[in-house]
C-alpha cells in the first residue's frame, strides 16, 4: 500500500509545479501576444506607405506623408528624409516628422532643422558608414549628425528636452542607387527593440526607398516635359518669325515672275520659259509651305482667328472642283460632283479657312492618283453636311491612317511628291476640329483607293 502511495504522489505535480508550468504559459501567450500584435502594426503602416506612394508623386510631399506615417505608428520623436547629392558629397533634407516637445524644444532654439545641409566627411564617421558603406547605422548622439552645424550645447538641450535616446540612420537604396537616408529618432533604447519591430523598420526603410526613386523619376519626368514645352514653344516662335520673313521676298519674287511670264519686261524666247516657268511654280510650293507654317503658329499660339458667318459647303465645293478639274484632266482622270442641294448643306463657319480644307483634299486626292477618276460629293445627312472626296489611287495602310493628321506626318504618296510640308492634313483637321466637326479618311488598303471625309453642323433652314 505504502508503495502504490508513494507512486500516486510522484506522479502528480505539486500546486507549485502546476503555478510555474501556467505562468509560463501565460508569459508565452502574451510574448506571442506582443510579437503579433508587432506584426500587425507592421501591415497596417506599411499598407498607409503603399497608398502613400501610390496617391503621391511630389519628392517632398511624399517624405513628409512617409515621415509623419512612420514616426506616429511606431511613436517616435522624430522622422526625416535627406535626400544624397552624389557630386557635392551632402545629404539634403527633404522634410521632418517632428514631435510636440521636439517642435517646442528647436522652435526655443531658433532654427529649423530642415535648413541645413549634411557635408559627409571624414568628421562624421557614422554617416559616411551609413552613404558610402550603405550600413544601418546607430547612435545615441545628435551631434554624430549635426556638429559643426549646431552648436552642441544646444544639441545636448534639444536631446534631453525631447527625449531621444537613439537615432537610426538607414541607406535608402532603389536599383543599386543610393538615393537618400532616413533619420529616426527614438526615445528608448536600441537594445529594448524587439526583432521584429527591427525587421518592421527595415520593412520600411524598403517601401521609402522604392516610394522616393518613383517620386525622383517622376519629378524628371517632369522637369523634362516643362523643357520640351519650352523648347517648342521657342521652336513655334522661330518657324513663326523664320515664316514671317520669308513671305514678303517670296511676294516680290512671284510677282516679278509672274510679269516676266505675262510679257510686262518683253517676250520670252523658248530657251528661258520653260525654266522661269518652273521657278514660277516652285515659288509658287514655297509660298503655300511658308502658309502652312505660319497658320501652324496660329494654332499653337493660339492665335488663329475664325470668322463664322452662315455659307453654303456645297457652292464652295462646286467652286474648287471647278477651279482643279483643269489639274485632274491633265492627268487623264475623270472628275465627278454630286450634292443634295444648295438649300440642305449651308453651314456656319469661316468660309476662306473650309476652302482651305476642300483645297487641300482635292489637290492631294489629284496628286496622289494615277489613274482612275475622283468622286466628290456633299450630302446631308441627319442635321450634318458630309464633305466627302473618294479617289482611285494609292490608298493606305491603318498604320499610315492613324499618324495621317499629326504634324509633318507623310503616307507612302510622298515619293509621288515631293512639295508638300506634311501640315495640309493637320491644319485640315485643326481648323474643321475648330468648327466642332470632324474629319477622317476611309481606306481599305494599299491601292485600293481613299476616302476623305469631313463632317460639319448642318443650319436648320
Amino acid at each position: 500500500m505504502d508503495t502504490q502511495n508513494n507512486n500516486k504522489s510522484s506522479s502528480s505535480d505539486s500546486p507549485l509545479d502546476k503555478d510555474e508550468n501556467l505562468q509560463q504559459i501565460n508569459q508565452e501567450i502574451y510574448k506571442h501576444n506582443l510579437e503579433l500584435a508587432v506584426v500587425n502594426k507592421t501591415l497596417s503602416l506599411l499598407r498607409k506607405l503603399y497608398q502613400i506612394s501610390l496617391l503621391t508623386l511630389d519628392p517632398a510631399t511624399l517624405s513628409l506623408k512617409i515621415s509623419d506615417t512612420i514616426r506616429l505608428g511606431l511613436n517616435l520623436e522624430v522622422v526625416g528624409i535627406f535626400s544624397f547629392n552624389e557630386n557635392s558629397d551632402e545629404l539634403l533634407p527633404y522634410n521632418f516628422s517632428k514631435s510636440e516637445r521636439l517642435v517646442t524644444s528647436i522652435n526655443k532654439m531658433g532654427f529649423s532643422i530642415n535648413d541645413f545641409k549634411i557635408t559627409v566627411v571624414s568628421t562624421r564617421p557614422l554617416l559616411k558608414e551609413t552613404v558610402y558603406g550603405r550600413q544601418p547605422t546607430v547612435t545615441s548622439n545628435l551631434k554624430d549628425v549635426w556638429s559643426e552645424i549646431i552648436d552642441d550645447n544646444k544639441i545636448s538641450t534639444i536631446t534631453k528636452e525631447s527625449h531621444i535616446k537613439t537615432i537610426l540612420l538607414y541607406p535608402l537604396v532603389s536599383q543599386d542607387n543610393l538615393i537618400g537616408v532616413l533619420l529616426m529618432g527614438l526615445n528608448r533604447n536600441n537594445n529594448t527593440m524587439s526583432n521584429h519591430e527591427k525587421e518592421a523598420i527595415k520593412n520600411f526603410v524598403d517601401v521609402t526607398a522604392i516610394a522616393l526613386d518613383k517620386a525622383y523619376l517622376y519629378k524628371e519626368l517632369q522637369d523634362a516635359n516643362e523643357k520640351l514645352k519650352g523648347l517648342d514653344k521657342l521652336k513655334t516662335e522661330f518657324v513663326s518669325l523664320a515664316s514671317h520673313q520669308l513671305r514678303s521676298p517670296l511676294t516680290a519674287i512671284k510677282g516679278y515672275l509672274s510679269m516676266i511670264i505675262e510679257g510686262d519686261y518683253g517676250e520670252l524666247n523658248n530657251e528661258l520659259k520653260e525654266p522661269i516657268d518652273r521657278v514660277f511654280e516652285s515659288s509658287k510650293n514655297l509660298t503655300t509651305i511658308v502658309e502652312d507654317l505660319l497658320n501652324v503658329s496660329k494654332i499653337e499660339q493660339g492665335g488663329m482667328k475664325y470668322s463664322m458667318e452662315p455659307f453654303n459647303l456645297s457652292e464652295l465645293a462646286r467652286d474648287e472642283v471647278k477651279d482643279l478639274s483643269v489639274n485632274a484632266e491633265k492627268k487623264g482622270l475623270k472628275i465627278c460632283f454630286e450634292s443634295d442641294g444648295d438649300n440642305l448643306c449651308i453651314v456656319n463657319g469661316d468660309k476662306e479657312k473650309i476652302r482651305q480644307v476642300l483645297l487641300n483634299f482635292i489637290d492631294n486626292s489629284i496628286k496622289y492618283t494615277k489613274t482612275g477618276g475622283i468622286n466628290i460629293s456633299v450630302k446631308n445627312n441627319e442635321n450634318k453636311v458630309l464633305f466627302s472626296i473618294k479617289d482611285t489611287g494609292m490608298g493606305m495602310t491603318p498604320e499610315i491612317k492613324e499618324t495621317l493628321f499629326q504634324r509633318f506626318s507623310r503616307g507612302d504618296g510622298a515619293r509621288m511628291n515631293t512639295t508638300g510640308s506634311g501640315l495640309g492634313l493637320y491644319l485640315a483637321k485643326e481648323i474643321v476640329e475648330a468648327h466642332k466637326g470632324r474629319v477622317w479618311v476611309e481606306s481599305e488598303g494599299p491601292d485600293k483607293g481613299s476616302t476623305f471625309n469631313v463632317e460639319l453642323d448642318a443650319i436648320k433652314n
